[in-house]
């Protein structure tokens, strides 16, 4: 099943919004205030397990459930997202910041010596994480430079012993 990402057109940049790097650091740096979980999104690409660290995640609705996940449109797991019309959130715990490290880079085999399941909709589901949530793609937007990914929660599975790892001012914390 192939998931089509919709937009509502090209996005031109407003005059003097983010043009200059000085701008574009201003932004990071005011983002960086708010402190976030992390997640690693991930599923299957041609049978092989794809996955990268997200920052941008949060509940989206009770009823229904759906969540929301922001990846970059360059990324070879929103690519086979879009493909496979699955994905699960790991949420991580305080415990697996390096599988954060290992997952927010490009390069490598990132499931090296990385526990995991597979969970009912096919996608790999960590171990070492505080929970891990399986969907389908519900629907899709472009904005800006990223791809919004509305899930639709098929399996939901908790560790609530372990506490979550947040991400602030550039810096892992429990």
């Amino acid at each position: 099943m192939k998931t089509a990402l919709t937009s509502p057109g090209p996005v031109a940049a407003e005059p003097g919004t983010f043009e200059s790097k000085e701008q574009t650091t201003q932004w990071r740096q005011a983002m960086a205030e708010f402190p976030s979980g992390l997640t690693i999104v991930t599923t299957m690409d041609n049978e092989r397990p794809s996955g990268t660290t997200v920052s941008a995640f949060c509940s989206l609705s009770l009823r229904p459930r759906l969540l929301l996940v922001c990846l970059d449109l360059r990324s070879n797991t929103l690519k086979a997202i879009n493909e496979t019309g699955r994905f699960a959130v790991n949420i991580l715990s305080a415990q697996a910041q390096p599988l954060a490290l290992k997952f927010g880079v490009k390069e490598g085999d990132k499931f090296a010596d990385v526990d995991y399941q597979v969970g009912d909709l096919g996608c790999p589901l960590l171990s070492d994480c505080c929970a891990n949530i399986e969907c389908h793609v519900h629907a899709s937007y472009i904005e800006g430079d990223h791809a919004i990914l509305i899930g639709k929660p098929a399996l939901i599975r908790r560790e609530p012993a372990h506490p979550a790892l947040v991400y602030h001012r550039g810096a892992f914390n429990a």
